[in-house]
C-alpha cells in the first residue's frame, strides 16, 4: 500500500500504557528501515539539523561548512563530506521518505572518463586528467553511465528475476518492534512480545491504520521519515516517539598537543594538523551501517542498532536475490579522492573502495564507450550486453597533465596543511587564532596561565573508535578519550 512519498502500515497499540508494540509493514517500510544504514552520518546531521544531535559530531559539520575554502584541497569539494552520496544504485525502488535524498540511484548523476586517444584503451576513473593505463593520455573524454537495468533479460545470475527491487522481498508482512527490530511476521513472537510487557487481555489493545511520508507536520498522526531517523538514533521506543509527538603521523598514528585546564581537568582545545582534522571531517562520510559496526550495537544511543542486529539476523530467503546484506552491513566508504587520509578507525581499508569494485563495457564493439556496475545490462548504443570489465584507474594527486580538478600536490586529504588547526572538546574546527584562544579560556572562566597545562597525545585506531563514540553521545569528545575516567572524577567531586 505504498504510493512514491507514502507507505501504510498498521500499528498494535497498549491503550493503557499509550504505547506502540509493533507495527505490521510490507517491504517498502522494511526496505527503507534497512536503507538507512547506508546513510552517510554527513547525511544524516543536515537531515537532522545540528541541535537535534545527541553528542557534539554536529559541530563537526558546521566547522566545515564555515571553514574557508582558502584551507580546502583544490581538488576537493566540500559537498563530498557535507551532501556525500548515498551509495543505492540497486535500491532503485526504495520508497522516497527521505528529503534531499534524490536520486537514491545516485551513479547516474557520476561522472566517468575514459581514455581521450583511444577508445579500444579499456580504463575508466572517476577523476577527470588521470592517465591512461595503456598509453598514458589524459582520461578526460566522459562516458555514459548506464544505471541497474532490473528487467533485462540477458543479465547475468546477479540480477534480479522480478521487477520488485528494494532489499527484502515482497508478498511477506514484517513485525517492527517499538525498538525498530525487524522479522518476518510470526504469531508465536507476536504472543511472547505482548506477555513481555504483561498485556492481561485482548481489550487493553487497539488496531491504528497510519501513513508514513516524508514530513507533513500537519496531520497528527502521519509518519515522518526524518523524525523515525532522528528517534532511531535518541531513543529505544522509537515507534511510539513518532507516534505519540508531534605532519607528525606515521600510518596509524597522529601527534596532536591538548591543552587542558587543570583545575577541572577538562580539554579546552587541541591544536591539530592536517592528519588529524582530515581524519575528523571524514567521519561525515562514513556510513550509519559502519559505525554501528565499529561502536557495537550495545554503544550505540537510540536503538538503531536493532536495525542492524535484524538485518543480520534476518533469513537470506527474505533478501531480494540481487541484493547482499553486506552492502547496508558493511557499505563501502566513498573515500576514492582522500587515499591519503589517516586509516584511524578499523576495517575500514582499502578507503578507496572503487579499486575493488567492477565495471563493464560493450562486449562487442570496443568504441561503444559506456559503462555500467551491473554485469549483462544492455549496451545504450548496440543493445548488446556489457560482459567485457573494464579497468578501473583510482584518483592520482600526482598527475601532471591531469586537468584543474586534480590536486597540484601530493597532501592529499580534505584540509590544507602547513596549517595549525584549533580543535574544541566539543570538535569545533578552525584554523588556530590566538584570538580565538583568548576568548576561550575567557569562556571557562580561567584565572590564569598557571591554571593550564600542555600535553602531547598521540592518536591511534582505538582513540580513533573511542572518538567517533564520544562524538556521538557526548559533548566533551577530547576530555572523554583523552583524561583518564577516575582523573576527571576526582576533578568534579567537591573538596
Amino acid at each position: 500500500m505504498a504510493t512514491k512519498n507514502k507507505v501504510s502500515l498498521k500499528l498494535l497499540i497498549d491503550k493503557r500504557s499509550n504505547r506502540v508494540l509493533f507495527a505490521e509493514a510490507g517491504k517498502d517500510f522494511v526496505d527503507f528501515l534497512f536503507t538507512l544504514l547506508s546513510l552517510p552520518v554527513g547525511t544524516v546531521i543536515r537531515l537532522l539539523k545540528k541541535p537535534a544531535m545527541v553528542g557534539c559530531i554536529g559541530n563537526l559539520y558546521e566547522s566545515l561548512e564555515n571553514l574557508n575554502e582558502a584551507y580546502m584541497q583544490p581538488n576537493q569539494s566540500k559537498d563530498l563530506l557535507l551532501k556525500p552520496t548515498v551509495p543505492l544504485t540497486q535500491l532503485a525502488h526504495v520508497p522516497l521518505l527521505l528529503p534531499g535524498t534524490r536520486p537514491l540511484k545516485t551513479e547516474a548523476g557520476r561522472k566517468l572518463y575514459g581514455c581521450s586517444y583511444s577508445g579500444n584503451h579499456r580504463c575508466v576513473t572517476d577523476q577527470r586528467g588521470s592517465p591512461c593505463s595503456n598509453c598514458k593520455n589524459s582520461m578526460t573524454y566522459e562516458l555514459p553511465f548506464i544505471g541497474t537495468n532490473t528487467n533485462n533479460k540477458s543479465a547475468s545470475n546477479t540480477a534480479t528475476s522480478n521487477s520488485e527491487g528494494g532489499f527484502v522481498k515482497g508478498l511477506v508482512t514484517y513485525m517492527v518492534t517499538d525498538d525498530l527490530s525487524v522479522s518476518p511476521l510470526s504469531m508465536i513472537s507476536g504472543v511472547a512480545l505482548l506477555n513481555k510487557f504483561s498485556v492481561k487481555g485482548f481489550g487493553a489493545l487497539k488496531e491504528k491504520m497510519v501513513e508514513f511520508g516524508i514530513d507533513e507536520p500537519l496531520i497528527v498522526f502521519l509518519w515522518q521519515g526524518v523524525e523515525l531517523l532522528k528517534a532511531s538514533l535518541q531513543s529505544k521506543t522509537a515507534l511510539t516517539n513518532i507516534s505519540f509527538t508531534s605532519r607528525m603521523a606515521t600510518e596509524n598514528k597522529v601527534s596532536l598537543k591538548l591543552l587542558i585546564d587543570k583545575k577541572a581537568n577538562k580539554v579546552l582545545f587541541a591544536e591539530a594538523g592536517k592528519d588529524f582534522v582530515d581524519f575528523l571531517f571524514t567521519l561525515l562520510s562514513l556510513p550509519v551501517g559502519t559505525v554501528i559496526r565499529l561502536l557495537k550495537q550495545p554503544a550505540m544511543v537510540g536503538c538503531i542498532g536493532n536495525l542492524y542486529e535484524s538485518l543480520e539476523n534476518l533469513n537470506e530467503a527474505y533478501i531480494q536475490p540481487n541484493q547482499s546484506k553486506d552492502s547496508l552491513l558493511k557499505p563501502t566508504v566513498p573515500l576514492t579522492q582522500l587515499a591519503h587520509v589517516p586509516l584511524l578507525l578499523p576495517d575500514t581499508l582499502p578507503l578507496k573502495p572503487e579499486a575493488g569494485r567492477k565495471l563493464y563495457g560493450c562486449s562487442k564493439y570496443s568504441n561503444h564507450r559506456c559503462v555500467t556496475d551491473q554485469r549483462g545490462s544492455p549496451c545504450s548504443d548496440c543493445h548488446y550486453s556489457m560482459n567485457y570489465e573494464l579497468t578501473f584507474i583510482g584518483t592520482n594527486t600526482n598527475n601532471t597533465s591531469a586537468s584543474n580538478t586534480a590536486t597540484s600536490s601530493s597532501e592529499g586529504g580534505v584540509v590544507k596543511g602547513l596549517v595549525t588547526y584549533m580543535v574544541t572538546d566539543d570538535l569545533s574546527v578552525s584554523p588556530l587564532s590566538m584570538i580565538s584562544g583568548v576568548a576561550l579560556l575567557n569562556k571557562f572562566s580561567v584565572m590564569g596561565f598557571g591554571a593550564l597545562k600542555e600535553k602531547m597525545v598521540e592518536f591511534g585506531i582505538d582513540e580513533g573508535v573511542e572518538l567517533l563514540k564520544a562524538s556521538l553521545q557526548s559533548k566533551t569528545a577530547l576530555t572523554s578519550v583523552f583524561l583518564a575516567k577516575d582523573e576527571i572524577k576526582d576533578a568534579a567531586a567537591p573538596n
